[in-house]
Protein backbone atom coordinates (compact mmCIF):
# COMPACT_ATOMS: atom_id res chain seq x y z
CA UNK A 1 0.00 0.00 0.00
CA UNK A 2 1.30 3.45 -0.94
CA UNK A 3 2.50 5.47 2.05
CA UNK A 4 1.82 9.21 1.99
CA UNK A 5 4.31 11.54 3.65
CA UNK A 6 2.79 15.00 3.68
CA UNK A 7 5.10 17.76 2.49
CA UNK A 8 4.76 21.38 3.76
CA UNK A 9 3.06 23.00 0.74
CA UNK A 10 0.70 20.08 0.14
CA UNK A 11 -0.21 20.08 3.84
CA UNK A 12 -0.94 23.81 3.63
CA UNK A 13 -3.14 23.31 0.55
CA UNK A 14 -5.06 20.48 2.23
CA UNK A 15 -5.73 22.55 5.34
CA UNK A 16 -6.56 25.67 3.33
CA UNK A 17 -9.04 23.91 1.04
CA UNK A 18 -10.76 22.16 3.95
CA UNK A 19 -10.98 25.37 6.00
CA UNK A 20 -12.39 27.37 3.08
CA UNK A 21 -14.94 24.65 2.35
CA UNK A 22 -16.20 24.79 5.95
CA UNK A 23 -16.30 28.60 5.88
CA UNK A 24 -18.06 28.63 2.49
CA UNK A 25 -20.76 26.15 3.52
CA UNK A 26 -21.26 27.75 6.94
CA UNK A 27 -21.76 31.25 5.50
CA UNK A 28 -24.04 30.08 2.70
CA UNK A 29 -26.16 27.73 4.80
CA UNK A 30 -26.48 29.56 8.12
CA UNK A 31 -25.97 33.22 7.24
CA UNK A 32 -27.59 33.32 3.80
CA UNK A 33 -24.28 34.35 2.25
CA UNK A 34 -23.23 34.15 -1.35
CA UNK A 35 -19.59 33.13 -1.31
CA UNK A 36 -19.78 31.65 -4.79
CA UNK A 37 -20.84 34.99 -6.24
CA UNK A 38 -17.54 36.47 -5.11
CA UNK A 39 -15.00 33.67 -5.24
CA UNK A 40 -16.25 31.15 -7.81
CA UNK A 41 -15.27 31.63 -11.45
CA UNK A 42 -18.35 33.10 -13.18
CA UNK A 43 -17.61 34.20 -16.77
CA UNK A 44 -20.16 37.04 -16.77
CA UNK A 45 -18.98 38.64 -13.53
CA UNK A 46 -15.32 38.06 -14.42
CA UNK A 47 -15.66 39.93 -17.73
CA UNK A 48 -18.38 42.50 -17.10
CA UNK A 49 -17.95 43.18 -13.36
CA UNK A 50 -14.13 42.92 -13.40
CA UNK A 51 -13.88 40.32 -10.65
CA UNK A 52 -10.51 39.16 -11.91
CA UNK A 53 -9.54 37.50 -8.63
CA UNK A 54 -12.04 34.74 -9.40
CA UNK A 55 -9.52 33.21 -11.80
CA UNK A 56 -7.37 32.33 -8.76
CA UNK A 57 -9.89 31.86 -5.94
CA UNK A 58 -12.19 29.38 -7.70
CA UNK A 59 -9.66 26.57 -7.24
CA UNK A 60 -9.96 26.78 -3.44
CA UNK A 61 -13.73 26.23 -3.31
CA UNK A 62 -15.65 22.97 -3.78
CA UNK A 63 -19.23 22.02 -4.55
CA UNK A 64 -19.74 19.24 -1.98
CA UNK A 65 -17.96 16.87 0.38
CA UNK A 66 -17.25 14.19 -2.24
CA UNK A 67 -15.84 16.78 -4.66
CA UNK A 68 -13.54 18.05 -1.91
CA UNK A 69 -12.52 14.57 -0.76
CA UNK A 70 -11.54 13.26 -4.20
CA UNK A 71 -9.51 16.34 -5.08
CA UNK A 72 -7.67 16.40 -1.75
CA UNK A 73 -7.04 12.65 -1.95
CA UNK A 74 -5.37 13.00 -5.36
CA UNK A 75 -3.46 16.07 -4.15
CA UNK A 76 -2.03 14.04 -1.27
CA UNK A 77 -1.22 10.99 -3.44
CA UNK A 78 0.46 12.85 -6.30
CA UNK A 79 1.44 16.24 -4.91
CA UNK A 80 3.68 15.09 -2.08
CA UNK A 81 6.07 13.23 -4.35
CA UNK A 82 6.19 16.09 -6.84
CA UNK A 83 6.91 18.62 -4.10
CA UNK A 84 9.66 16.40 -2.71
CA UNK A 85 11.14 16.18 -6.22
CA UNK A 86 10.82 19.89 -7.13
CA UNK A 87 10.84 21.75 -3.86
CA UNK A 88 8.02 23.82 -2.42
CA UNK A 89 8.50 27.02 -4.43
CA UNK A 90 8.46 25.34 -7.82
CA UNK A 91 5.59 23.07 -6.80
CA UNK A 92 3.23 25.87 -5.77
CA UNK A 93 4.10 27.88 -8.88
CA UNK A 94 3.28 24.88 -11.08
CA UNK A 95 0.07 24.21 -9.12
CA UNK A 96 -1.16 27.79 -9.61
CA UNK A 97 -0.16 27.73 -13.28
CA UNK A 98 -2.32 24.66 -13.87
CA UNK A 99 -5.32 26.01 -11.97
CA UNK A 100 -5.09 29.31 -13.86
CA UNK A 101 -4.78 27.50 -17.19
CA UNK A 102 -7.88 25.45 -16.41
CA UNK A 103 -9.83 28.58 -15.51
CA UNK A 104 -8.79 30.39 -18.68
CA UNK A 105 -9.90 27.55 -20.95
CA UNK A 106 -13.26 27.36 -19.15
CA UNK A 107 -13.71 31.12 -19.53
CA UNK A 108 -12.88 31.06 -23.22
CA UNK A 109 -15.26 28.22 -24.03
CA UNK A 110 -18.15 29.65 -22.00
CA UNK A 111 -17.71 33.07 -23.61
CA UNK A 112 -17.62 31.42 -27.02
CA UNK A 113 -20.74 29.37 -26.29
CA UNK A 114 -22.59 32.29 -24.69
CA UNK A 115 -26.11 31.98 -23.30
CA UNK A 116 -26.94 30.92 -19.77
CA UNK A 117 -23.52 29.33 -19.32
CA UNK A 118 -22.05 32.77 -18.70
CA UNK A 119 -23.70 32.69 -15.27
CA UNK A 120 -22.61 29.15 -14.36
CA UNK A 121 -20.01 29.24 -11.55
CA UNK A 122 -17.05 26.89 -11.59
CA UNK A 123 -15.26 25.75 -8.43
CA UNK A 124 -12.72 23.10 -7.52
CA UNK A 125 -9.03 22.28 -7.62
CA UNK A 126 -9.51 19.74 -10.41
CA UNK A 127 -7.60 21.80 -13.00
CA UNK A 128 -4.56 21.94 -10.74
CA UNK A 129 -4.91 18.25 -9.80
CA UNK A 130 -5.05 17.16 -13.44
CA UNK A 131 -1.97 19.28 -14.08
CA UNK A 132 -0.20 17.45 -11.26
CA UNK A 133 -1.21 14.14 -12.82
CA UNK A 134 0.30 15.30 -16.13
CA UNK A 135 3.59 16.12 -14.41
CA UNK A 136 3.55 12.80 -12.56
CA UNK A 137 3.02 10.89 -15.79
CA UNK A 138 5.98 12.65 -17.41
CA UNK A 139 8.44 12.60 -14.50
CA UNK A 140 7.55 9.16 -13.12
CA UNK A 141 6.44 7.54 -16.35
CA UNK A 142 7.15 3.94 -15.31
CA UNK A 143 5.30 4.08 -11.98
CA UNK A 144 2.17 1.95 -11.79
CA UNK A 145 -1.11 3.72 -11.01
CA UNK A 146 -4.67 2.41 -10.65
CA UNK A 147 -6.97 3.65 -13.38
CA UNK A 148 -10.49 4.06 -11.92
CA UNK A 149 -8.97 2.66 -8.70
CA UNK A 150 -9.08 -0.82 -10.26
CA UNK A 151 -6.85 -1.28 -13.30
CA UNK A 152 -3.07 -1.03 -12.85
CA UNK A 153 -1.15 0.71 -15.62
CA UNK A 154 1.98 2.79 -16.06
CA UNK A 155 1.67 6.47 -15.21
CA UNK A 156 2.56 7.57 -18.75
CA UNK A 157 -0.38 5.57 -20.15
CA UNK A 158 -2.71 6.62 -17.34
CA UNK A 159 -2.20 10.32 -18.05
CA UNK A 160 -2.89 10.13 -21.80
CA UNK A 161 -6.00 8.00 -21.30
CA UNK A 162 -7.24 10.48 -18.71
CA UNK A 163 -6.58 13.40 -21.04
CA UNK A 164 -8.35 11.64 -23.92
CA UNK A 165 -11.43 10.95 -21.81
CA UNK A 166 -11.62 14.58 -20.69
CA UNK A 167 -11.30 15.77 -24.28
CA UNK A 168 -14.13 13.47 -25.44
CA UNK A 169 -16.29 14.57 -22.53
CA UNK A 170 -15.72 18.22 -23.35
CA UNK A 171 -16.43 17.76 -27.05
CA UNK A 172 -19.48 15.51 -26.96
CA UNK A 173 -21.33 16.30 -23.73
CA UNK A 174 -22.69 19.68 -24.77
CA UNK A 175 -22.54 22.60 -22.36
CA UNK A 176 -22.57 20.19 -19.41
CA UNK A 177 -19.16 18.97 -20.54
CA UNK A 178 -17.53 22.38 -20.31
CA UNK A 179 -16.57 21.67 -16.71
CA UNK A 180 -14.10 19.19 -18.20
CA UNK A 181 -12.43 22.15 -19.88
CA UNK A 182 -10.84 23.06 -16.54
CA UNK A 183 -9.40 19.55 -16.22
CA UNK A 184 -8.06 19.59 -19.76
CA UNK A 185 -6.84 23.18 -19.42
CA UNK A 186 -4.86 22.25 -16.31
CA UNK A 187 -3.21 19.36 -18.14
CA UNK A 188 -2.36 21.51 -21.17
CA UNK A 189 -0.97 24.31 -18.99
CA UNK A 190 1.11 21.79 -17.04
CA UNK A 191 2.46 20.14 -20.19
CA UNK A 192 3.55 23.43 -21.79
CA UNK A 193 5.01 24.62 -18.51
CA UNK A 194 7.23 21.55 -18.32
CA UNK A 195 8.06 21.77 -22.05
CA UNK A 196 9.07 25.43 -21.76
CA UNK A 197 11.24 24.70 -18.74
CA UNK A 198 12.98 21.89 -20.63
CA UNK A 199 13.59 24.13 -23.66
CA UNK A 200 15.04 26.92 -21.50
CA UNK A 201 17.28 24.44 -19.71
CA UNK A 202 18.54 23.09 -23.04
CA UNK A 203 19.21 26.63 -24.32
CA UNK A 204 21.17 27.51 -21.18
CA UNK A 205 23.18 24.29 -21.44
CA UNK A 206 23.91 25.00 -25.11
CA UNK A 207 25.03 28.56 -24.36
CA UNK A 208 27.24 27.33 -21.52
CA UNK A 209 28.81 24.70 -23.79
CA UNK A 210 29.54 27.33 -26.48
CA UNK A 211 31.12 29.68 -23.94
CA UNK A 212 33.23 26.86 -22.52
CA UNK A 213 34.38 25.79 -26.00
CA UNK A 214 35.23 29.39 -26.92
CA UNK A 215 37.24 29.86 -23.72
CA UNK A 216 39.16 26.61 -24.24
CA UNK A 217 39.88 27.52 -27.89
CA UNK A 218 41.13 30.99 -26.97
CA UNK A 219 43.41 29.62 -24.24
CA UNK A 220 44.80 27.00 -26.64
CA UNK A 221 45.54 29.58 -29.33
CA UNK A 222 47.19 31.85 -26.76
CA UNK A 223 49.39 28.96 -25.60
CA UNK A 224 50.42 28.15 -29.17
CA UNK A 225 51.27 31.79 -29.94
CA UNK A 226 53.32 32.13 -26.76
CA UNK A 227 55.26 28.96 -27.58
CA UNK A 228 56.04 30.25 -31.07
CA UNK A 229 57.22 33.56 -29.65
CA UNK A 230 59.46 31.73 -27.23
CA UNK A 231 60.91 29.58 -30.00
CA UNK A 232 61.56 32.61 -32.19
CA UNK A 233 63.21 34.43 -29.32
CA UNK A 234 65.38 31.45 -28.50
CA UNK A 235 66.33 31.04 -32.17
CA UNK A 236 67.38 34.67 -32.45
CA UNK A 237 69.59 34.41 -29.43
CA UNK A 238 71.18 31.25 -30.77
CA UNK A 239 71.88 32.88 -34.13
CA UNK A 240 73.49 35.79 -32.34
CA UNK A 241 75.82 33.56 -30.43
CA UNK A 242 76.74 31.62 -33.57
CA UNK A 243 77.48 34.79 -35.46
CA UNK A 244 79.49 36.20 -32.60
CA UNK A 245 81.63 33.07 -32.41
CA UNK A 246 82.08 33.10 -36.18
CA UNK A 247 81.46 29.38 -36.44
CA UNK A 248 78.73 27.20 -37.86
CA UNK A 249 76.35 25.29 -35.58
CA UNK A 250 78.00 22.10 -34.27
CA UNK A 251 76.60 18.61 -34.70
CA UNK A 252 77.73 16.05 -32.12
CA UNK A 253 78.02 12.30 -32.88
Amino acid sequence: MMQIRLTPVVKGLLIGNLALFIIQKTIDQFFDGHVLDWLALIPATFVFEFKFWQLFTYAFLHADVMHLFLNLLMLAFVGCELEAFWGGKKFILYYLTCSTGGGLLYLFLQLFAGGAGLRVPMVGASGAIYGLLMAYGILFAERVMLFMMLFPMKAKHFVWILGGLEFLTMMFSGKSGLSSAAHLGGMVAGFFSLWLEMRLRMMRASQLARKTLKRVTQNHLKLVVNNRDGASSGGSKGSGRDSESGSDPKTWH
